[in-house]
């Protein structure tokens, strides 16, 4: 049979960002060479045959089905010393580096092993040692971010634009401060995250898949100069796994928490589950997304609208160029509620356009369309409640990366809300200006 060639380590496979670059060098300039010795020369065509079987699965992406074709063979050949270091080097590109510096020193601890292999199985060892004390120092990762701004808003309580409605051809008038009303608003948004990377990857298809734990929390206020009623308050905290693969997916599943205040009173909780998965192929992706949620009011005004969410959505990006990008969307929900007047079903359908217009700049333009259908009849107007909402935002982000703004950034955005319905009274349009700033830590 043939000798053992050499065994080539693909850092760039295994090894965690944020490495120092001297380590990654090092590293790099390690690679073993590991010469066949006599006491393997003598291998049968069977074992040889799934040695090479093993490493043509590795070599083909099939990572952890060359970790069990190895481990399979050891169980045969447990003296079999080539493929154990084939199976070292696997590990190791799999980011498992207890288990790869375990099977080397297996090698490096029997005696007939030549002086010249341990000289490179010992390097490899310190190679791997090194690197996971590196991995485990970024393991944590926190960020967070600040942002700050105002805008002006023509219709801050959602209203009609007329005082005046037909019931039966009779004509009543709304209470006062019930058309809308018109008000200019100042906002903050202050955000924390954490990211847990677990060591080591997960057996999941054939490519490594590495395994977090993220989590985090936003505060937002959206203060009104004139109509505090309707400043409103909302603390979120998410927290839940997520799997990364290193080919071309990705799923998550967190648990999320939002207490919401409007004006002086606390109005609800909302507790929800939210997966999805994301299949990326090439300049595609396609993303499915699902949730539970359920709403828990604390005003007694609106009891009746308590009850749980069950929502199905369904988006396709696709990456035109480098600079342009094109989303579409959908999404499908069942609101329950305690009243049929207040549960109710919806459809939604978006298309977006992402433009990197400049260096550290984009705009991006966004078209929505929403169909709401409520169940049971409005006690006055002795019919069901149906509402069209067609959506328009437009707006604009930079970054600053260097000089002494950098790591801030500037939004602007307008946003112009069409609401259509078949009782006058919820039938309303409005447009928000939004300018704000932000700061990333």
């Amino acid at each position: 049979m043939k000798m053992l060639d050499a065994l080539h380590l693909d850092l760039h496979l295994g090894l965690p960002t944020g490495l120092p670059r001297a380590l990654l060098s090092t590293t790099l300039a390690a690679s073993l060479s590991l010469m066949s010795y006599s006491a393997l020369a003598q291998d049968s065509d069977e074992w040889d045959a799934m040695y090479k079987e093993a490493l043509n699965m590795r070599a083909n992406g099939d990572l952890y089905g060359a970790v069990d074709a190895l481990n399979s063979l050891l169980a045969q050949r447990p003296t079999l010393h080539r493929a154990r270091l084939e199976l070292a080097v696997s590990y190791y590109r799999a980011a498992r580096y207890d288990q790869a510096r375990a099977e080397a020193e297996q090698v490096l601890a029997d005696p007939s092993t030549p002086e010249n292999v341990r000289d490179t199985i010992a390097l490899f060892i310190d190679q791997v040692t090194s690197i996971k004390e590196a991995d485990d120092q970024v393991r944590h990762r926190f960020a967070g971010s600040l942002s700050m701004g105002g805008g002006y808003d023509n219709n801050v309580n959602a209203g009609p634009s007329s005082d005046t409605f037909d019931i039966s051809g009779a004509e009543f008038r709304l209470l006062d401060g019930s058309t809308q009303a018109s008000d200019a608003f100042a906002s903050v948004n202050l955000r924390g995250s954490h990211t847990y990377r677990l060591p080591g990857s997960l057996a999941i298809g054939e490519r490594p898949v590495q395994a977090l734990w993220q989590s985090s929390a936003t505060a937002y206020r959206k203060e009104y100069q004139d109509s505090h009623p309707y400043t409103v308050d909302v603390v979120s905290v998410t927290t839940g796994p997520a799997l990364v693969s290193k080919t071309n997916w990705r799923a998550q599943a967190n648990l999320q928490f939002d207490y919401i205040r409007l004006g002086d009173n606390s109005l609800a909780v909302y507790t929800s589950l939210n997966p999805s998965y994301t299949l990326v192929a090439g300049r595609q992706e396609v993303n499915l997304r699902g949730q539970w949620l359920y709403r828990e009011f604390m005003t007694a005004s609106n009891r009746d609208r308590e009850g749980e969410r069950y929502s199905l959505g369904l988006d396709y990006g696709f990456r035109i160029n480098e600079i342009l990008s094109l989303q579409l969307g959908t999404t499908f929900y069942e609101q329950e509620a305690r009243s049929d007047t207040q549960h109710h079903d919806v459809q939604d359908f978006f298309a977006s356009v992402y433009w990197l217009g400049w260096e550290n700049g984009s705009v991006y333009a966004r078209a929505s369309y929403r169909d709401t259908d409520y169940e049971g009849e409005e006690i006055l107007f002795l019919t069901g409640r149906k509402e069209r909402e067609q959506r328009y935002i437009i707006g604009a982000t930079h970054d600053f990366r260097e000089g002494q703004l950098e790591g801030w950034g500037l939004g602007l955005r307008v946003a112009y809300t069409d609401n259509h319905a078949n009782i006058d009274i919820y039938q309303y349009d409005r447009t928000e200006l939004n300018l704000d700033v932000t700061r990333r830590f």
